[in-house]
């Protein structure tokens, strides 16, 4: 393929990934607006309607479903290889045109790229949940003032919480309303998201059925604790902005400007590719790059992590 021919192409992939980026926003904006519809009509509807909620929770049949669900992921099994076939044949299409190396480096760009992205929506579910928390603690602190039992005050609590709380929020009317144990759906959320004072509350709640103490003090105590971490997770952040955007850039730049300069240089690419020097250039980048990006991630691990 000549040199006009690759650089049609990539403008091609350009335009297409323009395009692709333009459809997401529009539809995100879209969820956004019909998860804010549904809560309100929920709100609106009677307590015992169940039935809307049952089609709306997800239903966790296997670790692929469960990775998806930790980043709100919401992707069928009929999408998902929809976009596995894309990427195999634009994997193929490389290593036709321009050999493995081609194609290997193209394949570590996506898989950064699908990884970093898993990443910020699973950092921003975490997020959403440390920011809720107190408020939802404070709110079955009311609840309990006001004279209702721990169950009840639980419920209506996390009926209002963000959509991340939903799963939880249907099994643990499904336990409370079937008289089951439902202090384990606190760990299980807990392991799921990384969050460790749920599982507090979840031992609180295991004692407090067992041994009859008061669980108010243990549920104001992780409140005020989180809206500690979250104070000093804001200043944390602020301070380490630049740290964590330039261990982003390092991870994915030097792959994007090795696919770039591969498909706009055709001499360039055929020295790297078809040369026993280009052959050890390109062991001796990747190697660096493996060291770079290990090095850098253990600098910021942490970082913005509550």
């Amino acid at each position: 393929m000549s040199a006009v021919e690759l650089l049609g192409m990539a403008q091609v992939l350009g335009i297409i990934a323009v395009l692709t980026v333009l459809l997401q926003l529009v539809w995100f904006r879209y969820r956004q607006r019909s998860l804010v519809s549904d809560r309100v009509r929920q709100r609106l509807q009677q307590r015992t309607e169940l039935g809307q909620e049952l089609g709306q929770t997800r239903v966790v049949s296997g670790p692929l479903e469960r990775l998806l669900l930790r980043a709100d992921i919401r992707l069928s099994r009929t999408q998902l290889t929809l976009m596995g076939i894309v990427i195999f044949v634009m994997l193929a299409l490389v290593l036709a045109s321009s050999g493995f190396i081609a194609a290997a480096v193209v394949a570590l760009f996506i898989m950064a790229s699908l990884w970093l992205y898993w990443r910020f929506r699973f950092q921003q579910q975490r997020r959403a949940i440390f920011e809720s928390l107190p408020g939802i603690m404070d709110s079955t602190l009311r609840y309990m003032g006001a004279g209702r039992s721990l169950e009840a005050s639980l419920l209506e609590s996390f009926q209002d919480a963000p959509p991340v709380f939903q799963p939880l929020t249907f099994r643990l009317r499904s336990a409370v309303e079937s008289g089951r144990d439902y202090t384990g759906l606190f760990d299980d959320f807990a392991r799921l998201y990384r969050v460790p004072s749920l599982v507090l509350v979840s031992i609180a709640l295991r004692t407090s059925a067992r041994f009859g103490s008061s669980i108010r003090p243990v549920l104001q105590q992780v409140a005020n604790s989180l809206r500690s971490q979250q104070e000093l997770r804001r200043e944390f952040l602020a301070s380490t902005a630049e740290t964590r955007f330039t261990a982003g850039a390092f991870t994915l730049l030097p792959l994007g400007m090795a696919v770039y300069m591969m498909l706009i240089n055709e001499k360039y690419a055929d020295v790297l590719l078809r040369t026993d020097t280009g052959h050890t250039m390109l062991i001796i980048a990747g190697v660096l790059q493996g060291i770079g990006v290990v090095i850098i991630w253990r600098m910021v691990q942490g970082v913005g992590r509550e």
